[in-house]
């Protein structure tokens, strides 16, 4: 089976009963555990399987748990309404008998109306930067060889970043982050997967911006982070197969925990999707540090 083809696959998810679907663990940076924005794609695929004729624009979820790598993850779909124009839905992951994650969604019928939006910022484009392995000597350096394997070897996606990626920074600097980022191979033409794909890359290198400001601090003492909320807006269906501007900042660090907000963009442009993360930023040992259930956001 191709990259792509395993990487959809294990996004589509096996329905074993009405409204409930069993996933499988693919693509993690740290060894045992499940990458968060694997859940959240599955989550948003399992409540897309359950509306029809309208399309997921807004969701919200709270990340309880780490997963197991090895084991299966059970999705159940909670059909909270159906109405004329908009459906709501609620599901839940579980694994070995505990919640792993809550996510309520809410789907439209496609509508025209008034629109406005920021303007995209002005960064060089896509080919004027360099991609992902072109850092690997700083993964190496840093010992940090899983996450470039998961970035650039076992990744659908390719990311080209402004400035250096926030996975091998070790200066302090502002807390934002710009990069190009699309698949290297066609995606489906679902709408319902490419939201599903969106939500699984949304959650990539995002609460690591928060941690850019204290770079030296939390590299020298070690650090865990770990999701506990993601919203997202989809304003629009994206198309993967094309270059989106993740243009990304965090408004605020403290108490051990850090908020950034990210909007996406198409080249020309238009602004596709808007998404908010809470997560938690705790220096510790430097043994352990690292060892997050959203490790390699």
């Amino acid at each position: 089976m191709s990259l792509i083809d395993e990487f959809v696959d294990h996004l589509r998810l096996t329905p074993t009963a009405p409204d409930v679907f069993s996933g499988y663990s693919r693509f993690t940076s740290s060894r045992g555990h499940v990458f968060g924005g694997q859940v959240l794609g599955q989550a948003i695929s399992a409540v897309g399987q359950t509306v029809d004729g309208k399309l997921c624009h807004a969701l919200s979820c709270q990340f309880l748990r780490g997963g197991n790598f090895d084991l299966p993850i059970e999705y159940r779909v909670t059909r909270v309404r159906d109405g004329r124009s908009f459906s709501s839905r609620q599901v839940n992951a579980w694994q070995n008998g505990k919640e792993l994650l809550r996510l309520e969604a809410s789907f439209q019928v496609e509508a025209q109306g008034c629109t406005h939006q920021p303007a995209m910022p002005v960064v060089p484009p896509p080919e004027a930067l360099p991609d992902m392995s072109s850092f690997k000597a700083d993964f190496e350096a840093l010992d940090r060889m899983n996450m470039y394997r998961f970035l650039v070897d076992d990744n659908v996606f390719e990311f080209r970043a402004t400035d250096k990626p926030c996975y091998v920074e070790t200066c302090n600097r502002p807390p934002l982050q710009q990069s190009w980022l699309r698949s290297r191979f066609p995606t489906p033409d679902d709408p319902v997967l490419q939201r599903a794909m969106l939500g699984y890359i949304s959650d990539n290198n995002f609460m690591r911006t928060a941690t850019l400001p204290h770079r030296e601090e939390l590299m020298q003492s070690g650090f865990q982070l770990a999701t506990l909320n993601h919203s997202m807006w989809i304003h629009r269906t994206p198309d993967l197969d094309q270059w989106l501007l993740y243009d990304v900042h965090s408004s605020v660090a403290c108490g051990q925990r850090g908020l950034v907000l990210g909007h996406m963009y198409t080249r020309d442009g238009v602004l596709v999707a808007t998404v908010a993360q809470e997560g938690m930023i705790r220096p510790v040992d430097g043994e352990k540090g690292g060892l997050a259930f959203s490790e390699g956001n």
